[in-house]
Formats: C-alpha cells, sequence, structure tokens
C-alpha cells in the first residue's frame, strides 16, 4: 500500500506550487525530493518512475532559491533561520551548490554569534538550531559545534524517554545526524555504543508516530490536520529503503 500512496503522492506533487505554502512547513518536501534525488542517482533507471535527475534537483531548488532570501532575513525567529540554513548545507551535500553552501554557513554563524558575540550563543534549544550545529562541525570542522549539538540531543534524549511526542520526528532526524556526523569523530567507543542504543529504542515511537500520520493521511486525505509533507518525506524514506533492499539482494 505504501507503494502506491507514495507514487500517487509524487505525482501530484508534480503540479503543487510551492510559493504557496508556508515556508517553515517545506523542509519535510524539501528532504523528500532529496531523497528521491539519491534513490534515482543510485538506481538511475527509476527516472522512469521519478524523472531525471535534473528535474527532481530542480524542484528541490525551488524551495532552496526562496529560502536563499529568507535565510538573509534577520528579523525572522532564530528557529526558523536556523533550519533555513541548515537545509541549504543539506542541498549541498547532495548537489554541489556552492552558494548554497556560502550563504547557509554565513546564516548560520549570523545565528549563533549574534551582536558580534565571539563564542557561539544558542538563540533557542530546538532541532533545528541541532542540526545547524551538525551542519556547521561538519563543513568548517568548527568542535564547539560539535560540543553544542551533544548537548542537545542528550537532553532530547532525556525527555523523549517519557511519553513526550512534541517535535519528535524533528528530533528524530537530528539525532540521527549528529550520530552520523559528530558522534563517529568526537565520542569514544563506549558513547558511540551507547547511542546507538538510544535510536534503536527512539526508533520504535519514531515509526509509531510515522504510521500513525500516514493512517491518517490515507484516512482523511488533505483535509485532515496531518503534514502532508511530512507524509511525502516519510514515504519517500521508505521507498529508498525498499529499494535497497530489492536490489541489493539481485547482486
Amino acid at each position: 500500500m505504501e507503494k502506491g500512496l507514495f507514487y500517487d503522492l509524487y505525482d501530484r506533487l508534480r503540479e503543487v506550487n510551492f510559493r504557496s505554502y508556508s515556508p517553515d512547513k517545506l523542509s519535510a518536501y524539501l528532504h523528500g525530493y532529496l531523497t528521491v534525488y539519491a534513490m534515482v542517482r543510485i538506481y538511475p533507471w527509476l527516472e522512469t518512475e521519478f524523472g531525471v535527475l535534473y528535474d527532481i534537483h530542480e524542484r528541490a531548488k525551488e524551495i532552496a532559491r526562496w529560502y536563499e532570501v529568507l535565510v538573509q532575513k534577520k528579523e525572522l525567529p532564530a528557529n526558523f533561520r536556523a533550519g533555513y540554513a541548515a537545509d541549504l548545507m543539506d542541498v549541498y551535500q547532495l548537489y554541489s551548490d556552492l552558494d548554497f553552501l556560502e550563504k547557509g554557513v554565513d546564516a548560520a554563524y549570523d545565528i549563533l554569534t549574534p551582536w558580534g558575540s565571539q563564542k557561539l550563543v544558542l538563540p533557542c534549544r530546538t532541532s533545528n538550531i541541532c542540526r545547524l550545529l551538525c551542519n556547521c562541525y561538519y563543513f568548517t570542522g568548527d568542535a564547539e559545534c560539535g560540543e553544542l549539538a551533544g548537548k542537545l540531543v542528550t537532553e532530547a534524549l532525556g525527555y523523549t524517554r517519557g511519553n513526550h511526542r512534541g517535535d519528535l520526528l524533528g528530533w528524530w532526524d537530528a539525532i540521527c545526524l549528529y550520530d552520523n556526523v559528530v558522534g563517529l569523530m568526537e565520542l569514544p567507543i563506549e558513547e558511540q555504543e551507547r547511542l546507538k542504543e538510544e535510536r534503536v529504542r527512539l526508533a520504535v515511537r519514531v515509526r509509531q508516530v510515522e504510521d500513525d500520520m500516514i493512517e491518517q493521511f490515507v484516512r482523511m486525505g488533505e483535509v485532515s490536520s496531518v503534514d502532508v509533507g511530512q507524509v511525502f518525506y516519510i514515504l519517500a524514506k521508505r521507498e529508498f529503503v525498499a529499494c535497497n533492499e530489492k536490489y541489493e539482494k539481485k547482486e
């Protein structure tokens, strides 16, 4: 069912004008397209289903170009700007557009060093800020960014042990990014193992939240309160996993 749902949703999104959406709701759509781009780059015969790589990336860049403008607006809430900057750096990782990277990094340090501060300052303690710190660590090697991201991850893991949902999916992405980017380089082996155990624990809750969102979308469609962008991103990730399992077995 999920495969058919994803293909149907992907086709419907071809006609969507993302400029008519609130920009803070577009990150999941962007990452959904980046996931499809990565999938088709590995399995090029999927172009018959999803279109050529250029067209897929141009769809993602429609959102990224908007973020290029918004990320420079200092009057916007820091959390939103942090998300836009982190997303610009994510786009660069799959398609080397240096302009996106430079604007993302410049905005990041503008957010993290307000008023000309000589040390990093966290304007808020959100998943977007955590992703921003991880990307800054990855692209600049700034160890302080890695340390601060680690503190935010520890806090997030603490309150996700209860029934707290909050921004669970946002924190899941941030925690996975931290583990893959910072943890592998900075954490001792025993801490890496502990973090992996935490990810296994949290993955069960994340899967349930994702399943609930998909079920609600199937039942009510876009008239429901569910975030359609998140559904698109979830289904894209699952389709990528399914493709990996399918085609790796044939090798």
